[in-house]
């Protein structure tokens, strides 16, 4: 019988780790996803159960909040679950825990079923249908509702996507744009502050070779702010991130 909730255990390796000796966000994304896609799989709706049916699953839209960022060679446990289908998006929640089952961050995650020839959305619901929903306190939030318009942006960098960026289905994985996010800001702005939270929404596919400018909104130290990724030309969104800076904490 597959479990409703799953939980897996990963340690911060030391590819995972920043100059800092703490967890990439993008590497905790990669966890997620990881875990994210082995319950897939208990669940009977997995790449190979998809794929059967010509199609595959890309999350969508991602929130994450990150309270203490784990160390190098620390365990720690992504707990998710299904939490229900809202029209196209398939829903799941997340927490991360540490090895006394400490809470040090959340999430809510939207994923789509697409079709792998027309690479257009299909409804979820018919692949998700015996799926009995867990009983389980889901996680406070919302990404359902589309992000603010981006205003008054400024070229940040310049991204030619590379082959390392590329994953199963053939386009860039969704955690090398929160890398993207990361690499975008220098030495110094990483030393004085740290991402507390982060929505994304990934709006098209990249692809192999393909240019993203990366532009961000100006702000006041340990605020919030827009970035955006923008295929060209044509001047294309392919995603939008609206990130919570925080004072550096060590």
């Amino acid at each position: 019988m597959s479990r409703s909730v799953w939980t897996e255990t990963f340690r911060v390796r030391t590819s995972d780790a920043d100059l800092f000796g703490l967890a990439r966000l993008d590497a905790l994304f990669s966890c997620f996803q990881e875990a994210a896609g082995h319950h897939a799989q208990e669940l009977g709706v997995g790449r190979v159960a998809l794929g059967a049916h010509g199609c595959f699953w890309v999350l969508s839209r991602c929130w994450m909040q990150i309270e203490q960022y784990p160390a190098w060679g620390q365990e720690f446990v992504v707990r998710t679950w299904p939490q229900g289908v809202h029209r196209l998006f398939a829903m799941r929640h997340f927490r991360l825990l540490d090895p006394a089952g400490g809470e040090f961050g959340s999430g809510i995650s939207a994923w789509v079923v697409l079709d792998a020839a027309k690479r257009r959305p299909v409804r979820p619901g018919p692949f998700l249908e015996h799926i009995v929903m867990p009983n389980e306190s889901k996680v406070e939030g919302g990404i359902l509702e589309k992000q603010d318009s981006a205003q008054e942006m400024r070229q940040l960098r310049v991204v030619t996507v590379p082959y390392s960026d590329l994953d199963v289905n053939q386009h860039v994985n969704n955690a090398a744009y929160v890398r993207w996010i990361l690499d975008s800001f220098g030495q110094g702005q990483h030393e004085m502050e740290q991402i507390r939270s982060i929505r994304i929404d990934y709006l098209a596919e990249t692809l192999l070779g393909e240019h993203i400018s990366i532009q961000a909104q100006s702000r006041r130290p340990f605020g919030n702010q827009t970035i955006v990724g923008l295929r060209t030309p044509p001047a294309q969104s392919v995603f939008q991130a609206e990130v919570a800076w925080q004072h550096r904490v060590c």
